[in-house]
């Protein structure tokens, strides 16, 4: 998962550069959304560690 969001920042960037900017923040804002419903699914994950 966490390559798919470079991935998504890495194609957000060349659109910016090569002048597609409405693209651009499209996808960035989708890996936002996405980076933050992963960061939340590991921040809410019970640990299994038996101590």
């Amino acid at each position: 998962m966490m390559s798919l969001l470079f991935l998504l920042v890495f194609v957000a960037m060349l659109c910016a550069f090569t002048g597609i900017k409405g693209a651009s923040y499209i996808i960035f804002a989708i890996t936002v959304v996405l980076g933050l419903y992963w960061f939340h699914h590991h921040a809410t994950d019970p640990l299994s560690i038996l101590l």
